[in-house]
């Protein structure tokens, strides 16, 4: 078991960045969804979350995910997705959940 961090950095005006590394399961799922939730109501837009640090994803992780997705739409925000692993980008087509995120390959990508 991976103990989940973050990071996070500000990107132009619109864009904070959040770094995450470590697992995304049940156990962590409560802290990701309270680490997230300043980002959601804080002064930007977008929100990038980049899960290039992300080995791991359970059931419980995709569903805190769309739950924080729903919370940033309330906010009239947006939320991207970054640097998948082929493992989790494979559950994310598996269970359609790529079609209801914006996932980019990189940083850069989702800044545009």
């Amino acid at each position: 078991m991976n103990d989940l961090k973050f990071e996070s950095q500000k990107s132009g005006n619109e864009n904070i960045i959040v770094k995450i590394s470590g697992d995304i399961d049940a156990y962590h799922s409560p802290k990701m969804k309270e680490e997230m939730e300043g980002f959601i109501k804080g002064d930007f837009k977008n929100l990038i979350m980049d899960f290039q640090e992300v080995p791991y994803i359970d059931s419980a992780g995709l569903g805190t995910l769309v739950s924080i997705l729903r919370e940033v739409r309330n906010y009239q925000k947006e939320l991207k997705i970054v640097g998948l692993r082929k493992n989790i980008k494979r559950i994310f087509e598996m269970t359609r959940l790529d079609n209801i995120f914006n996932i980019y390959d990189t940083i850069e990508e989702a800044e545009k």
